[in-house]
């Protein structure tokens, strides 16, 4: 039987606190309003709890030990809007994008994103870029994906251990910032008249 080891999520908010990155470990019944708690538990109530952040663009963090080919940690970040919806394939369209990338002999060739109008955004946000061609040769990087889910768009990584994430999470932020952007220039659910 292998034994799972366990992501620490205090190690992770020590290590994000080093940062000056402002976040605690969350409580479900108090930091999750109760329309959102259905939805949401599917990714913040596993065995390790989760992270409320307190600064930046990501609101919550989970976690789930997986063991497939060795044992590993999804992690999800949560960015949440009350109007997004996982079967609409316009939000799809709209968020749910990968990472793609070439490279010869260790050395990056191209990398950037493609599936929605988010992968443009990031495709053209130097921040991301560059992070992408110095850091491309790490697979926790290579793990980074976003998509749709009810009322968030869920950014994942694969990491195994919490400096992996803490080497990431100005990433994820990044992304997390121009999911807020792009639902903040598009003003989803709203009824306009013509």
């Amino acid at each position: 039987m292998i034994s799972l080891p366990i992501l620490q999520i205090k190690e992770i908010i020590e290590l994000l606190g080093l940062e000056d990155i402002r976040c605690r470990i969350g409580q479900f019944n108090t930091d999750i309003l109760p329309q959102y708690r259905p939805y949401f538990e599917k990714w913040l109530t596993n065995r390790d709890g989760f992270i409320t952040m307190l600064s930046g663009s990501i609101d919550y963090i989970g976690s789930e030990d997986v063991v497939r080919m060795g044992p590993f940690h999804n992690i999800y970040c949560l960015v949440q809007n009350k109007f997004l919806i996982e079967n609409d394939f316009n939000h799809q369209n709209l968020l749910n994008s990968k990472l793609w990338y070439s490279l010869t002999d260790g050395v990056v060739n191209e990398a950037g994103w493609s599936g929605s109008i988010l992968a443009t955004r990031l495709n053209n946000d130097q921040r991301i870029s560059n992070f992408l061609f110095q850091n491309l040769k790490s697979e926790v990087t290579r793990t980074i994906s976003t998509r749709v889910v009810n009322l968030a768009c869920l950014i994942e990584c694969r990491i195994w251990h919490p400096r992996e994430f803490v080497f990431l999470y100005e990433i994820l932020d990044n992304v997390a910032m121009n999911v807020q952007s792009l639902l903040g220039d598009l003003h989803l659910g709203e009824k306009i008249s013509r």
